[in-house]
């Protein structure tokens, strides 16, 4: 294909807004957009490029895999190496087991799929995972393998139909990703086959079967309104908005803007042929290798600068990446490229065998030695063991929390009525589960039963909201079914309250109250910015008692006062979680020993639920005694 310097351009576009927007540069909440992007280029050059041989029988499956690995893996296990030293040297055991294995999948050109079956509520949050954007090459490398197979197939059985297959193939991905997305958007952000279909937007304009503009005024028309589209997802999007409709708008436009310039460069071809546009582009695959590593590492161990945040931080990192992308675009991309004709098949594919098998035997070694705890202290190493705390068992997890939508309430085990002892409703999500198995074993005297979610505000909400999800059907079922069938002593309402809640607690608790029920609300409890284990792993590392408590979320200690005064002015109980952990400015960091209060940013490890959950009993030990005078 002929060079176009636009579409170097256009990877600017993609890239620079991703950097910004992972760096926390504010003004760009749609930035994440830029790998969409990426992914239409992507789609349209290979398979332009595959077209084009196929046309001229001069494909060669040998060659093309050669190309692609000479483009991509030099710059990329040039990546591995150095974020593997940084991972050696900063990552606690629990983190550089994790690290070996996303290691391993990124490796292996699977990481879109190990990073798909990892994400969870308690998987660790993406700012700690160094390797976390190689998921869009395991996209492109798993499409890659599989379009140029799909290509020689349809032009050797249907050659005049082969635009047609590929346009029902997009159409067909875009389905099963708008119906999935219901379900799991996880999958949907991550694996291939609900992405395909970006990439086939690019394909079917390469090889012809999308139309592009020919007059001036068409070409002028179709990029203004491609950049428009880009823009106003990169500038106006938000994370929170549906994320087809987001990847719709960038992917279109994207496509847009290439199509303008496909018969004769357009007015934005040639603004984004300018030649500082076209460099950036030209080092964009660099920039995107290693910008998130240095914000990971920043972010989590100040790598660059021992302030790890605030504006002259975020300038740090993207002149350090945009410096070390242009080292790599120079001494490695561009060196190994200019190989691409001289250097045999074979040596191509067995330098990149053996590096491959290379790194995954390393992370292997990585993992039978338990992340290579040796490096720290043993105290370290016992409290940061909590960063891969299973809080399954605790919260009742598939029983009586709801981790997934797929999952039901047991209502035998977690629902049902005991006529020896007071009856208690544990409502709510995460934050509700966390304190059930500590309210429990402080108070044996009670049947503490639970119906609690993932996400899930105890709300009394409209039956035809989201039914198909796991907190509105829950909801429903314990205020319109079980509370009408069945009388409790008390419901206890607890969530990681936000200010956006209040209105619909309010209503939740004027409803229970006029159906004569007793309610209290449990207010929400201390969180930080990073896993407190790792918080305090650091302290210790860095001989700084406060590192903790500098982090800790801010807001959370006002809201427990504004909620306070909301609920007692519905005339119900307020208990709060926060000062059960805080006084004095000072929280509990411990449960006992080298036992984390907290395993993540917010919930309670066992030990620490019943540590909070005997501090909140105490509210209910008088009501309890009464309760118990009057039985007799």
């Amino acid at each position: 294909m002929k060079y176009r310097a636009d579409i170097d351009g256009l990877r600017a576009l993609a890239v620079v807004p991703v950097v910004l927007y992972h760096a926390g540069v504010p003004g760009f909440p749609g930035g994440f957009v830029g790998v969409d992007i990426f992914f239409v280029i992507s789609g349209y050059l290979i398979c332009g490029m595959i077209d084009a041989d196929i046309r001229k029988q001069t494909f060669s499956l040998g060659n093309f895999y050669k190309r692609r690995a000479l483009r991509i893996l030099p710059a990329l296990f040039v990546m591995f190496l150095v974020t593997s030293i940084l991972a050696y040297l900063y990552c606690l055991p629990v983190e550089f087991e994790d690290y070996a294995r996303s290691l391993a999948s990124a490796a292996g050109s699977i990481s879109n799929i190990y990073f798909a079956g990892t994400a969870g509520y308690f998987d660790a949050p993406a700012e700690t995972k160094p390797l976390l954007h190689t998921w869009s090459l395991g996209v492109e490398e798993q499409f890659y393998l599989i379009v140029p197979l799909l290509m020689l197939l349809a032009w050797r059985v249907a050659p005049k139909r082969a635009g047609l297959l590929f346009a029902v193939a997009a159409a067909l991905s875009f389905a099963a990703a708008l119906a999935v997305s219901y379900r799991n958007t996880t999958f949907v952000f991550y694996l291939t086959p609900f992405r395909a279909w970006e990439l086939a937007l690019g394909a079917l304009l390469s090889i012809g079967f999308l139309p592009a503009p020919r007059t001036a005024f068409w070409k002028t028309a179709c990029g203004a309104t491609g950049m428009l589209l880009v823009l106003g997802a990169i500038f106006l999007g938000s994370p929170s908005a549906p994320l087809l409709l987001m990847t719709a708008l960038a992917s279109i436009g994207a496509t847009l803007v290439i199509a303008s310039s496909e018969r004769g460069i357009s007015a934005v071809g040639r603004l984004l042929s300018l030649r500082p546009i076209v460099f950036i582009g030209l080092i964009s695959y660099s920039l995107y290798l290693w910008h998130w590593p240095l914000i990971v590492f920043q972010r989590t161990d100040g790598l660059l600068l021992a302030e790890s945040s605030g504006f002259v931080a975020r300038l740090v990192l993207v002149a350090a990446s945009a410096g070390i992308a242009f080292l790599s675009w120079k001494f490695v991309e561009m060196p190994f490229r200019s190989k691409a004709g001289g250097t045999s098949k074979g040596l191509v594919f067995g330098v990149a065998s053996t590096a491959m098998a290379s790194t995954i035997a390393l992370c292997g070694l990585v993992l039978f030695l338990g992340g290579a705890p040796f490096r720290f202290p043993e105290r370290v190493v016992s409290i940061a063991s909590y960063l891969a705390y299973d809080p399954s068992a605790a919260f009742r997890s598939g029983q009586c929390y709801l981790a997934t939508n797929r999952q039901q309430l047991d209502v035998g085990t977690c629902m049902t009525l005991d006529r020896k002892r007071p009856n208690y409703l544990l409502v709510g999500d995460s934050h509700a589960a966390h304190l059930w198995f500590g309210l429990s074993s402080a108070m044996p005297e009670v049947n503490l039963m639970q119906a609690t979610a993932s996400a899930c505000r105890p709300a009394v909400l409209p039956v035809s909201r989201l039914e198909t999800r796991a907190c509105p059907k829950l909801m429903h079922f314990v205020f319109n079914d079980f509370l009408l069938h069945n009388k409790v002593d008390k419901i206890l309402l607890a969530a990681s309250w936000k200010d956006e809640d209040i209105p619909a607690l309010s209503e939740t608790i004027a409803t229970l109250q006029s159906k004569g029920f007793d309610v209290t609300v449990l207010g929400p409890i201390v969180e930080y910015d990073s896993a407190l284990p790792r918080l305090l792993a650091d302290e210790i590392l860095r001989n700084n008692h406060f590192v903790a408590s500098r982090t800790r979320t801010a807001g959370i200690r006002e809201r427990d006062r504004e909620l306070s005064r909301i609920v007692a002015a519905g005339g119900a109980t307020y208990l709060s979680v926060y000062d059960a952990v805080c006084r004095d400015g000072h929280c509990d960091e411990f449960a006992e020993a080298d036992i984390p209060l907290q395993f993540d940013a917010g919930h309670l490890t066992a030990k620490g639920s019943v540590v909070v959950g005997r501090r909140l009993s105490t509210a209910f030990i008088g009501k309890l005694a009464r309760a118990d005078d009057v039985s007799n």
